[in-house]
Order: structure tokens, then C-alpha cells, then sequence
């Protein structure tokens, strides 16, 4: 059952892979950052482990990139220069694999960015000067109160 989150804004709590595919037969991407929907942390990673696999082979990668490149806009969020066809170069995570894999195929984890700005990302002293800096740093918050979430 979808139940509000807080009474001043429309924002809904979506409790299973049911509820999401819902909101997605609807027009709706509750997967990405918006101001409608959050989903129990639970519940997004059995819907996102149905559609990439908890596996991360290149196969899963590969599936998540071309998603991701399908429901993000083309053109780098940072120098907002178009992108022309699709390349897994522009699919950037904001946490990294590495550190949180529960998070790898986690639609809210990706920033598309140009090839120039994916490097300047992933470089710790680099990216503080970056335009997307202060806004991933919000976004951090989340998918690490998230990522906690799934490991208790």
C-alpha cells in the first residue's frame, strides 16, 4: 500500500517491486531522485536485482548502462554539452562499485557526464570543483543512509 511520507508534500513511501511497477505503468520513474516517490530501501533493491541480476558481470553492467542511458537525458550534467550515441564512458557512478556494490545498478547512483568530466569525477581532489558537487553530496547522504539500510 502506498502511504504518505509527509502530509505538506506529495511525497509516497512504495513498500514493493509491485508498487514501483505501478507507478512505472503510469508515466511515473519513482527508480530516479524526485520529489513523488521514495521507495524502502528493501524493496528498490529486489526490484533492480529482478531487472539487472545481483551479479556484477559485464552482461548486468551493460544492461544497467543502456537503462540508464535510456531514462537519463543526453548531455553531461556537468558542462551540459550534448552526448551523441551511447557509450558506457558516460554512465558515472556517484559512489563507487567498489565501495557500495549494492548500490552499482542504483538508478539515483549515476550521473551522465562527458568523458572529461567522468574522470574529473572520479578523482577525489578534482571533483570538489565541479558543478554537480554540492548536489551529489545530498544524493551521497541518501544512497549511504540506504545502503545501511540493506546491510541490517
Amino acid at each position: 500500500m502506498i502511504r504518505s511520507l509527509k502530509m505538506n508534500r506529495k511525497m509516497y513511501l512504495l513498500n514493493s517491486p509491485e508498487e514501483i511497477e505501478y507507478c512505472l505503468s503510469r508515466g511515473y520513474n519513482p527508480l530516479l531522485f524526485n520529489r513523488h516517490f521514495d521507495i524502502e530501501p528493501k524493496a528498490r533493491y529486489q526490484y533492480l536485482k529482478s531487472l539487472f541480476g545481483d551479479g556484477h558481470d559485464q552482461r548486468a553492467n551493460e544492461r544497467f548502462f543502456r537503462y540508464m542511458w535510456e531514462v537519463k537525458p543526453h548531455y553531461c550534467e556537468e558542462c551540459l554539452k550534448p552526448l551523441k550515441g551511447y557509450s558506457a564512458v558516460y554512465i558515472s557512478h556517484i559512489c563507487t562499485r567498489g565501495a557500495f556494490p549494492m548500490l552499482a545498478h542504483d538508478p539515483r547512483n549515476i550521473n551522465i557526464l562527458c568523458f572529461e568530466h567522468h574522470n574529473q569525477w572520479e578523482h577525489a581532489n578534482t571533483r570538489k570543483g565541479m558543478r554537480i558537487y554540492q548536489e551529489n553530496l545530498e544524493k551521497i547522504k541518501v544512497l549511504k543512509r540506504d545502503s545501511l539500510k540493506l546491510q541490517k
